[in-house]
């Protein structure tokens, strides 16, 4: 098949390549939330904090807890605190907890317990359809004997002229496929194939439009990155740091085009633009900025004031995206020297 933009995947497996996919961008379902009961939980410090505002007010947020059970330490997210009965602690957070390792700052509990039901599967998963597939190895042995055994969880890539462009999907599975519709497709023995998706890996569908513009060269335009959403430009970056090769930007003078600079990922790409030009990845982490840059380098950030206002204003929880004095500060560790105009 010339050019496959789509491979499914069982482990390192391809299972088919395939033209195009129908189903995949539209707007991803919200992470699900459960309420939970912490049972045997004496609460402690913020925890404790908040179980008194939630007693007085009905709730109270508590951001990210961590849980110290006989089966180790569970990580929730998004966590609000609803109130407690004697020595449980009931809560509403983002699902599912996740492992951690042991913390001093855990809160000893008995038990951690969904109390939610589990959601159905139709409600939580939807129907994608990859498109003008060439099916190989099992799926293909699965095909040519009309038996009702399929692969097990499968993933995807989206391919680029030159390697991979994104890949995505947890558990997704095959659960059917029928012969490809067009003249060309038919003759070519090509099928269409059904995979059940979790809806939270949907892709908006300005991404579509991203992969799209990154499948051939690297896109030549100053500020392209901001015609997208600012949801979406993490989808710009992933494209731009597959393409790069990061070289050490020589002692200069550089322009940042702060217009649009209006959280994390806005930022990293308008610098991986300034010192590398359009399309160029730089780094999209603090940790990252550690070259350092030559000496003399100068990095000249127009309208900054954009930044000031947008970034570092989310609450200072763990994982949050650095302020706007965090990355001055990295960028003058870096040895890059920050004039605003």
């Amino acid at each position: 098949m010339p050019n496959p933009k789509y491979a499914l995947l069982s482990g390192a497996d391809v299972l088919a390549l395939c033209a195009d996919v129908d189903g995949l961008f539209a707007d991803p379902a919200p992470p699900a939330r459960a309420r939970y009961e912490l049972r045997g939980c004496e609460p402690r410090g913020p925890l404790a904090r908040a179980v008194t505002q939630a007693v007085v007010e009905g709730t109270a947020p508590q951001g990210e807890l961590l849980v110290r059970t006989a089966d180790g330490v569970s990580r929730l997210l998004d966590v609000r605190v609803l109130g407690i009965r004697g020595d449980v602690v009931t809560v509403e957070a983002r699902t599912p907890p996740l492992r951690e390792r042991d913390r001093r700052d855990a809160v000893d509990c008995a038990n951690l317990i969904r109390v939610s039901p589990e959601e159905p599967e139709e409600a939580t998963h939807t129907e994608v359809t990859f498109l003008g597939c060439s099916p190989r190895g099992a799926l293909r042995g699965a095909v040519e004997s009309g038996g009702p055994a399929l692969p097990g969880p499968v993933t995807y890539e989206r391919l680029a002229r030159a390697g991979t462009a994104a890949s995505g999907t947890r558990g997704a599975r095959i659960t059917g496929w029928a012969p490809s519709e067009g003249d060309a497709h038919a003759r070519a023995g090509l099928l269409d194939l059904t995979v059940l998706v979790d809806r939270r890996d949907l892709r908006p569908p300005a991404v579509a439009d991203i992969w799209e513009l990154w499948w051939g060269c690297r896109p030549e335009e100053p500020g392209t990155w901001a015609r997208f959403p600012s949801g979406t430009r993490g989808a710009w970056l992933e494209q731009a740091r597959r393409r790069s090769e990061v070289p050490d930007p020589p002692a200069d003078t550089y322009h940042l085009d702060g217009t649009h600079v209006v959280d994390a990922d806005s930022f990293w790409c308008a610098l991986g633009e300034a010192f590398l030009g359009p399309g160029g990845y730089l780094a999209e982490d603090l940790d990252q900025l550690h070259p350092p840059f030559e000496p003399g380098t100068t990095l000249v950030w127009h309208d900054a004031h954009v930044a000031r206002t947008c970034l570092g204003v989310l609450p200072r929880t763990r994982n949050r995206p650095p302020t706007f004095e965090e990355i001055v500060v990295a960028l003058a560790c870096s040895g890059v020297t920050v004039e605003f105009a």
